[in-house]
């Protein structure tokens, strides 16, 4: 392995985080990666009990849609498991349909016409490249206005339809105002149409591995309180460690931020960056619930919802039992009202679900108006885990190539 003499250090112990500091270290780099928080993982995180594994919030991803995220855990040797549509339910009202074809046809739940919409729509998603690194420039056209748009005027959609099929996956239902752009809402849609996979003992299994991986170079319990130029290059940074009377002062030659708007503003105010995210209140459970015992992963529509439920996993144990992972769209929302009785286990409480793309807005580069400071995750034009791992190899090969052209115009005597 190659050694370099720059000194990184990532805010944010996430995936973004994580997956960055990984590349970077695989590259002979000095990366340490600060985490506020007692745990790395951030929206990676999983709870377990009796053998059983629910993610608090990224549920699963596709290789087809995910192609960087995706060698990431193979290299990582992550075991996975295949989930087939067919054990996903669309929940209607009191309907229970499973997500495949022939059960949404004979559902009854549409008109012939409307069925074949459907189709039409899944075969257009179909025929579009997702993939960040070969941007499909159909996806600019679509990004120019809403999902909602687009679904009524270009595939003729009426409102319940939408309600029905569109905004399960696209969540696009549950935010104030309901507006995101149709390439973004697309991408998440294509999801239901393609190879899903999970890791066996849960997301946070990769950031675990990543954890181990990075030998010590994860500080825990640590928070950022100031980030500054200093004037021969680099930053001085300060940290401040959980339990500690002072703050130390240590300096680096980059710094990366994975750790979202609200911290990166606060500590380095002169960089503007704002990306809209939508919140989910999310809550895992156990319960009884016999109605769902062929279903892994449950959708509710929009439609005739008056619990607030909009969807998550089921794991069942022997004796009958379910425990469940359901994030609720409303901060009222009632799961007694669809799963009976239920032991409340942690509550995930509200936190970024996914980034929100709006119509027109513009696409969130890695780089900022600081050389050297960079900021990774969750807000490029397509989101979800996808977009946090392909940011944090795009600023590691930034940095990669920076100190490439430095070495040869200033090789070493």
């Amino acid at each position: 392995m190659k050694t370099n003499k720059s000194k990184i250090a990532i805010f944010g112990a996430g995936i973004a985080g994580l997956s960055c500091a990984y590349f970077l270290k695989n590259d002979g780099y000095d990366v340490t990666v600060y985490e506020k928080r007692t745990e790395v993982g951030g929206r990676f995180a999983t709870f377990e009990t009796e053998g059983v594994y629910i993610n608090k919030g990224a549920l699963m991803y596709a290789p087809r849609l995910n192609p960087h995220f995706t060698s990431l855990i193979n290299k990582l040797g992550i075991e996975s498991e295949q989930l087939t549509l067919s054990r996903f339910a669309l929940i209607i009202g009191n309907k229970i349909t499973a997500l495949n074809n022939f059960a949404m046809f004979k559902s009854g739940l549409f008109s012939l016409f409307d069925y074949l919409k459907w189709l039409r729509l899944k075969r257009f998603i179909r025929r579009l490249d997702f993939r960040l690194d070969n941007y499909d420039k159909r996806l600019e056209e679509l990004h120019q206005y809403s999902l909602q748009e687009f679904c009524e005027n270009k595939m003729g959609f009426n409102k319940k339809l939408i309600d029905y099929i569109v905004q399960p996956f696209s969540s696009f239902g549950y935010i104030d105002p309901p507006y995101i752009a149709a390439d973004h809402g697309l991408f998440l849609f294509a999801y239901g149409d393609t190879e899903l996979r999970v890791p066996i003992k849960g997301m946070s299994s990769v950031t675990d591995e990543l954890h181990n991986k990075l030998n010590g170079s994860v500080k825990l319990n640590t928070s950022v309180k100031e980030v500054k130029q200093n004037k021969k290059g680099g930053f001085s940074v300060v940290l401040e460690e959980k339990g500690k009377a002072s703050s130390v002062k240590k300096n680096y030659d980059y710094c990366i931020f994975a750790t979202g708007q609200a911290s990166l503003n606060k500590i380095v105010p002169v960089i503007d960056f704002q990306i809209p995210i939508t919140k989910t209140r999310g809550l895992i459970f156990e319960a009884k619930c016999p109605q769902f015992n062929p279903y892994d992963v449950l959708l509710f529509s929009k439609y005739n919802n008056t619990h607030g439920v909009h969807g998550g996993e089921v794991k069942r144990l022997p004796d009958g039992r379910s425990i469940c992972g359901i994030f609720l769209y409303h901060p009222k929302g009632n799961v007694e009202k669809v799963f009976g009785k239920v032991k409340i286990l942690p509550k995930v409480g509200w936190s970024p679900a996914i980034t929100l793309i709006p119509p027109k807005s513009s696409v969130r580069d890695v780089a900022t108006p600081i050389p050297n400071l960079f900021v990774i995750g969750d807000f490029y034009r397509l989101p979800c885990i996808e977009s946090c791992v392909y940011t944090a190899r795009k600023v590691a090969g930034i940095i990669a190539d920076t100190n490439e052209i430095s070495n040869v115009m200033h090789p070493s005597p």
